[in-house]
């Protein structure tokens, strides 16, 4: 697996918030780069496969790659000197950091935290949650099995996972939103700073792992 981070240094600091509005510059100004913006066509998106992801990290801009989306963001990133957030042009520094993690499953159990709220249901399995027919613990090993997937590393052992978690709830577009905070066990070898669950574009879901 190939992982490029990129912090965008700036005089200033964000909210979580602002990871929507950076993902909807770089998409308008790589539109013609589908995995900027996961736009298929006018009406289709891609939910699945998020090879480039936006955050923010400790109040700093931030874009991670993933496989290919690594190589675009190196490839393209120098590109940036300046972004739009609102009415307001905010220069930028990108600073890169490669590395090459092992994703794995393991004989060891691993703890992590939830570093940004976990979006993890659906329509179907929100309503099947609420009526208690839905474990959380089996939506979090589903999420991390899709992570090893979209990275095509092949999953010979089965995935472990359990959590405490603990309902909170956001607003987007007008609409609560049930999302989780917490901490979670599991025998998957994961690296800092991806995101599980449905929203990872925009940074919801974002693990950090726990010494």
């Amino acid at each position: 697996m190939k992982k490029v981070d990129i912090i965008l240094k700036t005089d200033r600091k964000f909210n979580n918030n602002a990871a929507e509005g950076l993902r909807g510059y770089c998409g308008n100004y790589f539109r013609n780069i589908v995995q900027f913006h996961n736009h298929l066509d006018e009406i289709s998106f891609n939910y699945k496969s998020s090879y480039i992801q936006y955050r923010v990290i400790d109040g700093e801009l931030a874009l991670l790659g993933i496989d290919e989306g690594a190589d675009i963001l190196l490839e393209h990133i120098e590109e940036l000197k300046s972004i739009k957030l609102g009415e307001e042009i905010i220069e930028v520094k990108p600073i890169v950091t490669i590395t090459f993690p092992k994703p794995e499953v393991t004989d060891t159990l691993y703890r992590y935290k939830f570093d940004t709220l976990w979006f993890a249901l659906n329509d179907i399995n929100y309503k099947k949650y609420i009526k208690g027919e839905l474990s959380l613990d089996n939506q979090l090993r589903n999420n991390i099995l899709e992570f090893f997937k979209m990275c095509k590393i092949w999953v010979d052992k089965r995935i472990i996972a359990k959590g405490e978690f603990k309902e909170e709830r956001i607003i987007k577009k007008d609409t609560e939103i049930l999302v989780f905070s917490g901490e979670f066990e599991t025998n998957a070898l994961l690296p800092d700073n991806i995101s599980l669950g449905k929203r990872k574009s925009i940074g919801l879901g974002r693990i950090k792992r726990l010494k």
